[in-house]
């Protein structure tokens, strides 16, 4: 397809994936009807309670039930609900700026033939944005700079250039480009890095990755987060991410590579 298209907010589904009866939420969904550019909202969750049905209720939002509840499947699920040309995971613990939609809208209408688009963001503790960018952060920055030049970030090259040392787009700050999404978009193999194995799938597609270097996202670090909790729970993150860094890699550099980069879980 030729483009230039241009998406507008009405282009775009925000699936907030909603699970048991978290505090957040409400807040969440509230910095989502707050953006300065409207999205289409809706809930998904495979635990229907009345805490969710109520607040869906109170801020006129549909819910869909998701009957084979599960992580990934939780994702994949929220991603089929979506008609639209422009799909998004919004994660409940999470807090989006207001003008997150505008400013990822307007990036997204200045690629020439967009996949994805991310953006930086802060971390949460206790419900205080940390202005000080962390460790992690910090080292997510440098990871991505070869996506911060619109030229280079449309070869495979550089897509797959900034993401050879780790994972360096932060999945709830994502709007998908949903056309350009695989068939199988997170697999159940990947249990702790499905986002990571998704970027590298679609860095081999042509297009562009699109990186908004505004903080537009504040992203909760407490210790009821949904990806500190998947972290305890399982000895997959190792596994998963050592054969995804091979990929890129001879398999003895890659295991040399995640020496350092398996510290990163001390963060969560």
């Amino acid at each position: 397809m030729s483009r230039k298209e241009t998406y507008t907010g009405e282009d775009l589904t925000v699936v907030i994936c909603a699970y048991k009866e978290c505090p957040s939420l409400g807040k969440s969904i509230q910095a989502i009807l707050n953006q300065t550019v409207k999205p289409r909202v809706m809930i998904s969750t495979s635990t229907p309670n009345d805490f969710i049905s109520g607040l869906a209720e109170r801020f006129g939002i549909p819910v869909r039930i998701n009957p084979e509840g599960g992580h990934i499947r939780d994702y994949n699920f929220a991603l089929r609900q979506i008609e639209t040309p422009l799909g998004m995971i919004a994660h409940q613990d999470d807090i989006l700026h207001p003008q997150f939609v505008e400013k990822s809208l307007r990036g997204l209408n200045r690629a020439s033939k967009p996949i994805l688009s991310f953006t930086n963001y802060l971390e949460m503790v206790d419900g205080n944005v940390e202005r000080k960018p962390s460790a992690l952060i910090l080292i997510k920055r440098m990871l991505v700079w070869p996506m911060r030049v619109p030229v280079a970030r449309r070869t495979v090259f550089m897509k797959r250039l900034g993401q050879c040392l780790g994972n360096p787009i932060t999945h709830p700050t994502v709007i998908c480009v949903m056309k350009e999404m695989p068939e199988e978009i997170f697999r159940e193999g990947y249990p702790a890095s499905m986002d990571w194995d998704l970027w590298e799938r679609l860095s081999r597609k042509k297009g562009e990755f699109v990186y908004i270097k505004d903080v537009l996202l504040y992203h909760r670090m407490d210790k009821d987060n949904t990806t500190a909790k998947l972290l305890k729970e399982t000895n997959d993150r190792y596994e998963n991410e050592l054969e995804i860094m091979s990929r890129f890699w001879p398999e003895k550099i890659a295991k040399i590579i995640m020496i350092a980069y398996s510290q990163s879980a001390r963060f969560y």
